[in-house]
């Protein structure tokens, strides 16, 4: 199991992922403005230039600097704002806030330092990217559109659960993982998983019976299913719960960055906005 350096290190990897590309520094806004630091932050107090604080920093969406920067020079915006824009989070998806390609380093990120499969969806159960380290026994499952569908089934359950804590859950196969919320503003917007897992060896014969049963239900060789039980870690107690209240800590790590994204946006918007108007003058 992951020691506590190295949980420091994923979640600096994780923060300093989504928000490469997204937001500016006060130097780097110097250098693209050629301001010196006291008249951005005049400029900042005095609502002038659109900025949200990052840990105690002032930071700068590279989005809203371009819009405000096409502003100035009397230009109408270049393309409507996002949808990621609205004020409206039961309008919002996971991945309007954090890029897919994001997510998916992430799930690298994570599968990498813990040693399982990690995935992240939404509330319908839908991957925003493809499995990290997915066993061949899943492989195998979602190869098939009736598989992917029962395994879909099994997140969405989980994601209808009132409760924001994450915890261990079993799925239509008997295969055990790990899901937290992903929460905005207090709007759930996906789950992040870990896991195809067992807490205890599973008994050979009987691990064979429920693969060749779950092969005949999805339309699937349960022959090949039996053949790739080894692909599928066995965890103690202990280590399952590690890895559960680590993911907790990385699931409210993302809902940190998609609110923060999510101001962005707002903010965005609202030059968008001002930028119509000054035009229609």
């Amino acid at each position: 199991m992951p020691a506590p350096d190295a949980c420091r290190y994923l979640l600096t990897a994780i923060c300093e992922t989504a928000m490469a590309d997204r937001l500016l520094t006060t130097r780097e806004l110097q250098d693209l403005l050629q301001l010196d630091r006291v008249t951005i932050y005049r400029m900042v107090k005095e609502g002038e230039l659109p900025a949200l604080r990052v840990g105690g920093q002032w930071r700068f969406s590279a989005e809203a600097i371009d819009a405000w920067l096409q502003g100035q020079r009397g230009e109408p915006p270049t393309q409507p704002p996002r949808r990621a824009a609205t004020s409206d989070l039961g309008a919002l998806q996971l991945d309007d806030l954090i890029d897919p390609l994001t997510l998916q380093a992430i799930q690298n990120q994570f599968a990498h330092l813990v040693g399982v499969a990690a995935f992240i969806t939404d509330l319908e159960g839908q991957p925003f990217a493809p499995c990290s380290r997915c066993s061949a026994f899943c492989q195998i499952i979602h190869s098939q559109p009736a598989g992917m569908a029962a395994c879909q089934a099994s997140w969405r359950s989980i994601a209808d659960l009132d409760t924001e804590d994450a915890a261990i859950h079993v799925c239509h196969a008997g295969i055990q993982y790990a899901s937290a919320p992903v929460s905005v503003g207090g709007q759930r917007l996906g789950l992040v998983t870990a896991g195809q897992f067992f807490t205890e060896p599973p008994d050979p014969e009987a691990f064979r019976q429920r693969a060749l049963a779950t092969g005949e239900r999805l339309g699937l060789s349960g022959e090949a299913l039996a053949k790739a039980q080894n692909s599928l870690t066995t965890l103690s107690h202990d280590q399952a719960m590690q890895i559960t209240n680590l993911l907790q800590t990385i699931a409210n790590a993302i809902s940190n960055i998609g609110y923060q994204s999510y101001q962005a946006r707002q903010t965005l918007a609202r030059i968008a906005e001002l930028t119509a108007r000054a035009g229609e003058r």
